[in-house]
Order: structure tokens, then sequence, then C-alpha cells
């Protein structure tokens, strides 16, 4: 990592600064352009398509990942079977461990990648592998929510009873969730910590591999885990499948986290949530970057779905989501974040400004982001902000897993010449086509869209 003076590559953005933007009213001509666009219709019929495909997360990627299937559960069950669904969801439990905690993906021997360093096995479900980047925190928060929008949307609760190696689906992801308190905790924080990784992503500093955690990881705590952590627990919870007592235990902890997100990580003067807080090994960065200065736009977007901001906050956080994309001369709301972190920052390649996980444009997260600001009344400005995206499929005819800064879906089989693999997640994965969480946002996107302007 450099030590010379880190200048970002353009303005930062402080939301408080700005002008807030409030909802526009969905009147009756703008609720029609939503309902009758036929760009809408057939950007959601490609993503079914997509979806029917299987519940790995892309063309070139074999593993079913939790982070993943989360994202795309509902609309895959309108054409993916519900029993396949169900059996890929149970099967990340075989791999859980004594201490709680799940696996990242879950593949079939033959098919698993290379590249991933570790691999878990169970004699209960032989012919597969599964592997985790802990570097992350949202693993067992992401099995969670998943379960419970399984049982939402198909109405099974029988996969709650359902038992794994002696233990039901329901103890086992209870243990998952209680790994997070007691394994992934910050005291100091009262905050759910991981490395210190981009916004949602999973990739940490200090070295080129970047997934795993090390003595010489800088432990973090920051929004994107702790926001989905809130979401997952009200899941849960909505499903009143718990006991009374578990139910407020639960609930409790869930109320903690929430208090704790804004006392620790919401900047007032700026408008804003700060990228980490640190636990004992400080700061990863030079001093000379300004790390606070950098905006999030999923990690707040799910915060805003947790219900953690007010309508002002919102207003601002808004205008800054948009005011990035402007000043980066981003294609969407999926840019994140902005500013990226300057040349040197992380030791993985791809990471560098504009890369990755560092100013790549992904719909995935874009699409979500714009789901957030939906469910708070900001339809049409959601509607506006889906439509890049949506109009560079039907540009593409493909759903790419990230765009460059110049709209450019990245190509991973274009990485590297003679087939090298390279150094570092960003070096080798530069994007997968049929990407399903791409098109599990965006079909989500479109249907929260319409829902929401016929009941305006």
């Amino acid at each position: 990592m450099t030590s010379e003076r880190m200048w970002f590559v353009g303005e930062p953005v402080v939301p408080s600064q700005l002008p807030p933007v409030y909802p526009a009213p969905v009147d009756p001509a703008r609720r029609d352009e939503v309902l009758n666009d036929p760009r809408l219709d057939e950007c959601r019929a490609m993503a079914l398509t997509c979806l029917g495909g299987g519940l790995n997360a892309g063309s070139h990627f074999h593993e079913v990942w939790i982070r993943d299937l989360n994202t795309f559960i509902v609309p895959a069950l309108e054409v993916v079977p519900a029993t396949q669904v169900r059996r890929a969801l149970l099967s990340f439990l075989h791999f859980q461990e004594a201490d709680g905690n799940l696996p990242d993906g879950v593949v079939a021997d033959q098919e698993h990648d290379p590249y991933y360093r570790h691999f878990r096995r169970a004699t209960s479900l032989p012919g597969h592998r599964a592997m985790k980047n802990d570097v992350s925190a949202d693993q067992e928060t992401s099995y969670a929510q998943a379960v419970a929008r399984y049982v939402r949307t198909t109405g099974d609760r029988g996969i709650l009873d359902e038992t794994v190696n002696g233990e039901t689906c329901r103890a086992r992801m209870l243990a998952a969730l209680d790994f997070l308190w007691s394994k992934r905790w910050s005291p100091t924080h009262g905050l759910i910590y991981n490395a210190a990784t981009i916004d949602w992503h999973d990739v940490q500093p200090e070295d080129s591999h970047g997934l795993q955690m090390s003595d010489d990881t800088h432990r973090a705590v920051g929004v994107y885990a702790n926001a989905l952590a809130l979401l997952a627990l009200d899941d849960l919870l909505a499903l009143d499948a718990l006991d009374a007592a578990t139910a407020l235990h639960w609930r409790k902890r869930r109320d903690a986290l929430a208090q704790a997100i804004r006392s620790v990580l919401w900047d007032a003067e700026r408008g804003k949530f700060v990228p980490h807080r640190y636990l004992e090994e400080g700061s990863p960065f030079p001093p000379e970057l300004n790390e606070d200065a950098i905006f999030f736009p999923l990690g707040t977007a799910l915060a805003i779905r947790a219900g953690l901001l007010s309508k002002e906050e919102i207003a601002h956080s808004w205008a800054a989501t948009l005011e990035a994309v402007k000043r980066a001369g981003a294609a969407s709301i999926g840019f994140s974040p902005w500013p990226p972190y300057p040349e040197g920052c992380y030791a993985a390649k791809g990471i560098q400004p504009w890369g990755y996980a560092n100013g790549g444009d992904w719909t995935w997260w874009g699409a979500q982001t714009a789901t957030a600001y939906a469910t708070v009344g900001y339809r049409v400005e959601a509607y506006r902000a889906g439509l890049p995206m949506v109009e560079r499929v039907l540009r593409d005819r493909e759903f790419f897993e990230w765009y460059d800064r110049d709209n450019r879906p990245a190509d991973k089989l274009a990485a590297q010449p003679d087939g090298e693999r390279g150094e570092g997640w960003g070096a080798l994965a530069k994007g997968a086509a049929q990407f399903r969480g791409a098109a599990g946002a965006l079909l989500n996107l479109i249907d929260e869209l319409r829902l929401g302007v016929k009941a305006a």
C-alpha cells in the first residue's frame, strides 16, 4: 500500500449539503407509463428465462451462492420447482460448522472452481463441497432471509422442521444467526464485524486473494452487514415461527442492533453512513485517506429498507445517489462506491478505481437500490433510475454481472490471455453472463414498481 498522499478520482458527495429530493406524485400519466412500458415486459420475460436455467449464480459460476440466491429466490420460484429450491436451501445445512457458521456456496465436486482455496466436505451430502469467503458476514443472515422468503412465497412451513444431521432447519438457522452475535460480534460497537470490504463486497484490502480473514485482517463494522441482519430478523420474526421467548430474545437483539447502527455508523454532519469503524487493529488504510468521505449507496439502501432513516435523510441520500452517478459519469445507480478507493488501497488486482468492486456498475445492486427507494415512495424516480439497467439488458440480450464506467459489460472469458487465472478476484472474474442476481433484482424492481403505482 502506498504511503503517498491519496487523492480521490472525483469530488465526494456530502448528502447533507445537497438539496433534498422528495418523491414525485404518481399521477395517471406516470402510472400508465410504468404499467404499459413494453421494455419492462420484455426485460421481465428475459429474466424469467434466465432464472429458469438453475439456481447457480451465473453462466460460469457453478456454485449456488447463498448471497445470490437470497436476492433472486422469490422470482426464481416462478420458474424453478419449489422442491428444487427447498433442496438447495437444505444443502447449506450439511456444511454448517459446530459454531453455527454457514458457507457461502455449495457445488458438485466435479464443478468446483479451483480458485477457492478452502473447501468443506460433508459425509451427509456426498459428491458436493462448500466454501466460504469469511471476510464477509452476510452468509448467515442471507440464509435466514432466504428461508423466510421461501416459506412466505410457497407456504411450505415444513422446511423449518426438516432435519439435517439431527437438527431442524429452524434450530440450525437460529444457530447460524447466533454465530454472528457470538463469533463475529464487536462488543465495543454493539455490531457485527467483517473485514474492510467495499459496501456489499467480499474482498479485503490486505492481500491479493482477498477472500479469507487472517492475522493481517483489519476488522471493521459497516452498514451493509448490519442492515442486512435487521432485514433478515424482520423477515424471520414475521413468519411467526418462533416460540414467544425465542421471538422476544431476537426482537431485543434486533432493536439493539438498529440503535447501534445509528449511534456508531451514522455521520449526522455529512448525512450519511461512514464506510467503516474499526476494531483493535485500526484502519488498513494510510492516514492520508479520508475514508469517511466515501459514500456506500447499497448499504444505505438496505438501511432505508430496514427503517433506519427519516424522510428527510432519505431525501438527501437519494440526492447523493444521483449526484454520485453524475460525478462519476456512470451509467446507472449500480455504480459503487463514490468516490472509489484510490489506487493501492486494495492489493487484489481489479480493485483499482473503476474496477470490479471499486467503481464497477452492478445491475444486481443498482436494481436493489432502486427497489429500496421505491418501497418508501420513490416510484417515479426508481422507474427512471431502473431504465438504464433495463435498456442495457435489452441492448446486450443478456444479464451481465457488471459493467465498466463506459457501460460496457465486463467479460470474464476475456479477462486473461491464454487462460491465465491471474492474482486477485477482480483480475479473473471480470463478469458473468446469465447472472441470475441481476435478472432477479431487475424482475423484483419491475414488480415493485407496478404494484406500487397501482396502489398510489
